[in-house]
């Protein structure tokens, strides 16, 4: 989505900015969508007048809470923008851009004494630079502002350094990020993910078109991350509209084992979200087909969720020949470690599928196997909750809540994650519901999903 773009601009406050924002979306929702959006419209679309649309624009005024900013980003198929930037315009409003300037002038004079030139000097360009940075780095908190990363990116620039990195450098950064989100709290890997995309969107507005379809890549693989990130954290809504870029991001690369690992990915995370189940099948099946007998991590991804789909509809017969298959594909092709997948997912797999048929023995084989290879904490989690799946499967129902209830308050709040709590839920699921009430483990099994999670 674009930023505000005239070069003449220079924005007194963040209400302005935001404000600024919002017009040059409704100017260029024609090029984009295929039709006008004029400010009447805009107004019959929010539940606003025209005169108000008018005065948010301006930044005379800003929308009055977060779900007016939400409807606001629907209309003009912002893509999540405007949400991603009203916690930062809430905390700055009208301050004087001005101020934040020489507040940042502060923090950096210790550089600018000492080091070869000024980090920030008069140019209404760097600090637009800066804000936009700022804005697009900003979630609740402020991981860009917080960590200092805004002045060691001008740091590096009066070094002479790249405003960007090379596909190398962004493999590299894509690598850490995959890291982190396997083996840090999902918040915590959100922040430093972020700090990341605003980079990436910056280098990508001044890239030459050689450079486009490798930037592309990149983009596609970091929104599949966020997409993954805001599922484990349970923003459903915002995480489908990462999914949607990050295919639109595979798409332009035209890179195949992007494109399906995309969408392979997002068939799994599928699972774990209020998506149906047919709805998840498609996914994989369509990524399967995209894949045209290419043997990659995506297709490895896509196989898995038809399995764990195709288990939880019931449809048992089915799902173990898609886990045969998964097996089979393994064996006969490395996995690509860059995209983690890694050899314990095939036995989790395994696991998920024979846990929800009650095959008990063949279950506890998979999960053995797939906690022997030293999984990270949300495979380990979970298949402790297929063990309760298969528990309750088999007729075990009140063991089954028992176990949910002592895995789940063994695991510190920050790691659980909306997909371990939606696999939890899953082993109610398994008890029919005129058992449910006699269960003497319910209330503690309900107050254990009720604890704070990662969110």
């Amino acid at each position: 989505m674009p930023a505000p773009r005239k070069s003449s601009d220079r924005y007194r406050s963040m209400a302005h900015y935001f404000g600024a924002l919002i017009r040059d979306l409704r100017d260029s929702y024609e090029s984009r969508v295929g039709e006008p959006l004029t400010m009447s419209h805009l107004a019959a679309r929010t539940g606003y007048s025209a005169s108000m649309i008018g005065q948010i624009e301006r930044g005379e005024t800003l929308p009055e809470s977060g779900t007016r900013v939400r409807t606001l980003d629907n209309a003009l198929r912002a893509e999540g923008q405007l949400i991603l930037l009203w916690p930062v315009v809430q905390r700055l409003g009208n301050h004087p851009i001005n101020d934040l300037a020489a507040a940042t002038n502060r923090i950096t004079r210790g550089y600018r004494e000492n080091g070869p030139c000024a980090l920030i000097g008069g140019d209404d360009m760097e600090r637009r630079y800066l804000l936009q940075l700022a804005g697009l780095g900003m979630l609740a908190q402020s991981p860009i502002f917080s960590t200092g990363e805004h002045i060691r990116q001008l740091l590096e620039r009066s070094f002479g350094g790249p405003d960007g990195g090379t596909e190398d450098q962004w493999e590299a950064i894509c690598a850490d990020h995959m890291h982190a989100l396997v083996n840090r709290p999902p918040t915590e890997a959100l922040d430093g993910l972020m700090v990341d995309l605003a980079l990436l969107y910056q280098q990508m507005s001044v890239a030459p078109p050689e450079q486009s379809a490798r930037l592309q890549r990149i983009a596609a693989w970091m929104a599949t991350m966020h997409a993954n990130l805001l599922t484990r954290l349970g923003v459903y809504g915002e995480a489908g509209r990462w999914w949607r870029t990050a295919r639109q991001a595979a798409d332009a690369s035209q890179d195949v084992d992007m494109q399906v690992w995309v969408r392979g990915t997002e068939a799994v995370f599928g699972l774990y979200s209020p998506r149906s189940l047919e709805t998840v099948l498609t996914l994989a099946r369509d990524a399967q087909t995209l894949a045209a007998g290419r043997v990659a991590a995506g297709l490895f991804q896509a196989v898995s969720a038809e399995a764990q789909t195709l288990a939880v509809m019931g449809r048992h017969q089915e799902a173990r020949e898609s886990v045969q298959r998964l097996h089979d594909l393994v064996e006969r092709s490395t996995p690509d470690r860059r995209f983690n997948w890694t050899s314990d997912q095939v036995f989790f797999v395994s696991s998920w599928v024979h846990s929800f048929e009650g095959a008990t023995e063949a279950a506890r084989e998979a999960r053995d196997s797939t906690l022997a290879q030293s999984p990270c904490y949300q495979n380990a989690t979970n298949v402790r909750l297929h063990e309760a799946i298969s528990l309750s499967s088999s007729g075990g129902h009140n063991e089954a809540l028992q176990l949910v209830t002592k895995v789940l308050s063994e695991l510190d709040p920050a790691y659980r994650s909306r997909m371990i709590t939606h696999t939890a839920r899953r082993v109610l699921d398994a008890v029919p519901s005129d058992q449910r009430a006699a269960l003497p483990a319910l209330p503690d099994y309900r107050a254990a999903l009720s604890a704070p999670t990662s969110t």
